[in-house]
């Protein structure tokens, strides 16, 4: 007899081990699906929740020597102990920042979750470093608590840079304008910093970026939440203007200025021509190398933003610049490499003084390997370190005016005391500025020795004035010769602030007027000095000379020419420029004899 007891099927068999389960839950399991419709309906809620809503970016400025890079901050909370987690390569500064921003979000009742909290720097492989990074970690941090919302400010073009305090309130950082300058140059929309900040900015075109200044962390949160009555406008002040005729900075008005140290000064300030005086103490050297700075053309454009740039960065004033003055540095003669040259972080003094005047007073006193280093800047107006930490570019478009007396005590070549060194003394002292260097320098000059103090001031008597040439009038000069060269740069196609000492050594030719005319004509016009020469100095300096210094001798012929305001170079220019080369200049001290060295072939080199 067959047995009427059913057999499960296998799909039920569970049931015999769990009693408890509903016995609706096979036919579930089994043969039911869910229709078309509720399948859509969870697909479509499933695509809701995993919708993320638009956050907001949250960057960054990090600079790098004259370099400033975006750094975008992102938070998120993951599993693990509770506490905010820094990811990057961070320094001592910037990560101490986090609990700067933490103590200012307590205070406006922000706490952050008893969670894990990551924040996260965006590229990871630089290095973030400066107090700038405190305001975007502690917007980060905002963000990530549920609480803080932003209203139709998710653009990516918002950049945060300021310092915090405890309390919440926005500190300047250093460097502002290089931040605010990088960021325009990236393409940022706005920018947030400390009301502190603003006067750093004050002159300076960062259109189409618009920059905000807060006094808190509260007034910048209330700003992201729509609110733009809490940004504080820039302090309403009358810029202030100095007059280099207003005896602000030392004028030639007060020295007795000979007829060739004030052709000099022209030739220095409208070409950007290196300069090395030599002479007895008490010559004048010093008086003219700070009264140059009174009749040199003001920087515009880009070289001004530049000048800022830098001076910013080291934390000096900007009036000066602002108002017109051409920077002027004088580094102690004890002064070390990093601090004439620069470093990874900071510029050095002789990018301190692009657009102006770098003066070594008592040249052969500086350490020789700092002279040494300064032969490329010379070449290439700029500075090239190499560190650790990176490669590091600084402009170093500065106008080197260098003094130096003859001997260690002064006196050789004096008529009034008796020099007390020995001639190897002489010798080692003059042998500290070596060949190469001094044929980077355009124009060496003998400082005539002075007798009296009457001598070297003006009298100030009647119609004193009329005898000498005062400031005004060798900057007028200088002006006319400038925008005479401007000119010129332009039908060249150079950029028209482009200087004589700049000029390409392709273009040279072009710019002294010389195309046309049969065979080479640098070298005809040298010969011409070497036959009309009468003393014999200037035929010595032709068929020595090197292939720079004769470069360099006619770049300061063509600026001779553009005080005389003519197209083409004359005789007279080109011999002038060639008597004040380093040979030349030696010959007329004395310190080399006047035996003729070999003759041999005068060549351009081609």
């Amino acid at each position: 007899m067959k047995s009427h007891n059913m057999e499960l099927p296998d799909s039920m068999c569970f049931l015999r081990w769990f009693p408890d389960l509903d016995a609706e839950a096979p036919k579930k399991l089994v043969g039911e699906t869910k229709p078309m419709e509720q399948q859509k309906s969870t697909n479509h809620r499933l695509v809701n929740q995993s919708h993320i809503p638009q956050k907001l970016m949250i960057q960054g400025l990090v600079r790098e020597g004259a370099n400033v890079q975006l750094v975008e901050v992102q938070a998120a909370y993951t599993r693990g102990f509770a506490g905010v987690q820094l990811l990057g390569n961070l320094t001592e500064v910037c990560r101490s920042g986090k609990e700067r921003a933490r103590a200012a979000l307590e205070l406006l009742s922000i706490n952050l979750a008893a969670q894990r909290l990551v924040l996260g720097f965006t590229p990871a492989g630089i290095r973030i470093d400066g107090a700038q990074m405190d305001l975007p970690m502690a917007i980060a941090l905002a963000e990530a608590n549920d609480g803080f919302k932003f209203q139709g400010k998710a653009s990516p073009g918002i950049v945060f840079a300021a310092e915090l305090g405890l309390q919440g309130t926005l500190r300047a950082v250093p460097g502002m304008v290089a931040l605010a300058l990088g960021a325009a140059r990236q393409g940022c929309r706005h920018m947030a910093i400390a009301k502190d900040n603003l006067d750093d900015l004050r002159g300076i075109d960062l259109l189409p970026m618009e920059v905000h200044g807060f006094r808190d962390l509260q007034s910048v949160l209330s700003w992201l939440e729509g609110d733009d009555s809490v940004i504080c406008p820039p302090d309403v002040q009358s810029q202030e203007v100095l007059d280099p005729a207003a005896h602000v900075i030392p004028l030639f008005d007060e020295m007795d200025l000979a007829p060739e140290l004030a052709q000099v000064a022209m030739v220095v300030a409208a070409g950007r021509h290196n300069l090395l005086m030599r002479g007895t103490p008490g010559s004048g050297k010093t008086m003219f190398a700070q009264r140059l700075p009174g009749i040199m053309p003001s920087p515009e454009g880009h070289e001004k933003l530049r000048c800022l740039h830098l001076h910013n960065l080291a934390g000096n004033s900007l009036v000066g610049i602002r108002a017109g003055l051409v920077p002027f540095r004088s580094p102690h003669h004890g002064a070390s490499m990093a601090a004439v040259l620069g470093g990874h972080a900071t510029p050095g003094e002789i990018s301190l003084a692009h657009g102006g005047i770098l003066f070594l007073d008592e040249l052969p006193e500086f350490r020789r390997d700092l002279l040494e280093s300064l032969r490329e800047p010379l070449e290439s107006a700029e500075v090239h370190l190499a560190r650790v930490k990176g490669h590091v570019v600084w402009p170093a478009g500065a106008i080197l005016v260098a003094a130096s007396n003859n001997c260690p005590c002064g006196w050789t070549g004096s008529r009034i005391r008796r020099c007390r060194c020995a001639t190897g003394q002489v010798a080692a002292y003059q042998g500290r500025m070596s060949g190469p260097l001094l044929d980077r320098i355009d124009i060496h000059l003998n400082m005539p020795e002075r007798r009296g103090l009457a001598s070297g001031l003006g009298s100030g008597g009647p119609g004193s004035d009329l005898k000498r040439p005062t400031s005004r009038h060798l900057r007028d000069q200088v002006r006319k010769a400038t925008d005479f060269a401007r000119m010129r740069s332009v039908k060249l196609g150079l950029e028209p602030a482009t200087p004589n000492a700049r000029l390409p050594d392709p273009l040279l030719k072009a710019a002294m007027g010389w195309c046309g005319g049969e065979g080479d004509p640098v070298a005809v016009r040298l010969e011409k000095v070497v036959t009309e020469d009468s003393r014999g100095f200037l035929a010595d300096v032709c068929r020595s000379i090197s292939a720079r210094g004769l470069v360099r001798a006619l770049r300061v012929a063509r600026t001779l020419a553009d005080l005389d305001t003519v197209e083409v170079v004359g005789h007279e220019h080109f011999r002038q420029a060639l008597s004040w080369q380093a040979e030349a200049a030696a010959r007329e001290r004395g310190d080399i004899n006047s035996a003729r060295p070999a003759e041999r072939r005068i060549a351009w080199n081609r």
